[in-house]
C-alpha cells in the first residue's frame, strides 16, 4: 500500500475519531441539567477528567456548595425563627451581628421606650399625673399595670408599670397628661393621644429614627405605625443615657405605693432578669418585651459583659420561647 493511501486512511481516522468525540460531548451537554454542571466542557478537559487535578478541584466545587449550603440554610432557619435581629456593641460602636436590619417592621411594645423617652423629655419625673377617663380608649386585650381612674402617681411610678408589667393602661395615662401639659391645653382623650403622637414622632426624627412612624403610645398594631431594628437600635442607645429607664429596665420586681395611696407589685416582663427562669441570662440588665398578631414575639435585651454593653434585639420570633432562647445564642456567638 503506498504511503499515500496509508496517509488518507489515519487522516479518515482521526476525522471519524473527532466527529464521535463531539458527538458524544454534546449528547453528554445536551442531557445534563443546568444545575449539573455550571463550565463548559471543551474535548481536552472531556479527556482527562479523571486526572488527579481534576478530582482535587471538583472536591473543592463540592466543598465550597456544601458551605454555600449551610450558610443558606443557616440564613432560612434564622428567617423561620424571626423577621430581623441586630446585636450591637456600645462600647465600640459595632454591629456585630444583623438579620434584615432595615425592614419594616411592627413595634408593638418596644414603642413604650419611646413613649418614656418623651414624656421624661418634656417632664419631670416626679410630677404627678392623674388616671382619667383616657382608659377607656385601651384595646380590650391590652396588657395592664392595673392603674384605674381616679388614682394619682408620679411619672416616675408610671414609667415602671409602662416598662416592667408593659402597662397599655400606663401609656395612655402618660400621653394624655403629657400632652395636655405641653400643649397647654385641656385637650379631650382622643386629641391628646394624637398630639402626643406628634411629640412621639417630631422627637424620633430628633434622635436619628429615619424609617419610623408611630400612631399610639402602647404600640398597638396599626398600619401606619412601623419601624426598623436599626431604629430601635437607635432608640435603645439614647435611652440607655436616661437614668429613669435604666434603672427601671433592669429592676426584676418592684413594690410600689402610689401617690393616692395604693400600692401594688410589678414584676418585669423580661423572662432574661429572672433567675428561677429557663431563659434566664446572669449578664442581661434589661430592657422590654413586645407582642402582638402583626409585630410577633419581640425583645430588646441590654447586656454587660466584661466591660461592655450590649444591645440585642429580636423582632418577628414565632414564640415567645424563641426570642430568648435565640437572644441567648446570639448572645453567647458574639460576646
Amino acid at each position: 500500500m503506498s504511503r499515500r493511501k496509508i496517509r488518507r486512511i489515519i487522516l479518515c481516522a482521526v476525522a471519524i475519531i473527532s466527529v464521535f468525540t463531539i458527538h458524544l460531548i454534546h449528547f453528554k451537554e445536551e442531557n445534563e441539567s443546568p444545575s449539573d454542571t455550571t463550565t463548559t466542557v471543551t474535548s481536552a478537559t472531556y479527556i482527562q477528567l479523571t486526572s488527579e487535578a481534576e478530582t482535587e478541584a471538583g472536591q473543592t466545587a463540592v466543598g465550597s456548595a456544601a458551605t454555600r449550603q449551610t450558610e443558606t440554610q443557616r440564613a432560612a432557619d434564622e428567617k423561620q425563627h424571626f423577621k430581623s435581629a441586630a446585636f450591637y456593641n456600645i462600647d465600640t460602636d459595632e454591629i456585630l451581628s444583623e438579620y434584615n436590619l432595615r425592614s419594616k417592621i411592627a413595634p408593638a411594645s418596644l414603642t413604650k421606650i419611646l413613649t418614656a423617652c418623651v414624656a421624661l423629655h418634656y417632664t419631670d419625673p416626679q410630677t404627678e399625673f392623674r388616671v382619667g377617663t383616657e382608659l377607656s380608649l385601651l384595646n380590650p386585650r391590652s396588657s395592664l399595670c392595673l392603674i384605674s381612674k381616679g388614682h394619682r402617681l408620679t411619672l416616675s411610678d408610671l414609667i415602671k408599670g409602662l416598662l416592667m408589667a408593659s402597662g397599655n393602661d400606663a401609656a395612655y395615662t402618660i400621653a394624655v397628661n403629657v400632652a395636655r401639659n405641653v400643649s397647654k391645653n385641656e385637650l379631650t382623650d382622643k386629641a391628646a393621644v394624637e398630639y402626643f403622637c406628634k411629640l412621639m414622632n417630631e422627637f424620633a426624627q430628633s434622635i436619628g429614627m429615619t424609617d419610623s412612624n408611630f400612631t399610639s403610645p402602647d404600640g398597638w398594631d396599626d398600619d401606619n405605625q412601623y419601624s426598623t431594628v436599626e431604629d430601635l437600635l437607635t432608640l435603645t442607645r439614647y435611652a440607655c443615657g436616661i437614668e429613669v429607664i435604666s434603672e427601671t429596665v433592669s429592676t426584676k420586681e418592684k413594690y410600689v405605693v402610689f401617690a393616692s395611696g395604693q400600692n401594688v407589685t410589678w414584676k418585669n416582663s423580661n423572662q432574661l432578669l429572672h433567675s428561677d427562669n429557663k431563659h434566664y441570662n446572669e449578664y442581661a440588665v434589661g430592657m422590654k418585651t413586645g407582642t402582638t398578631a402583626d409585630a410577633g414575639n419581640c425583645l430588646i435585651a441590654l447586656f454587660n459583659k466584661n466591660g461592655n454593653t450590649y444591645i440585642g434585639i429580636i423582632c418577628g420570633a414565632e414564640t415567645s420561647d424563641l426570642r430568648y432562647s435565640e437572644m441567648n445564642r446570639i448572645f453567647e456567638e458574639y460576646t
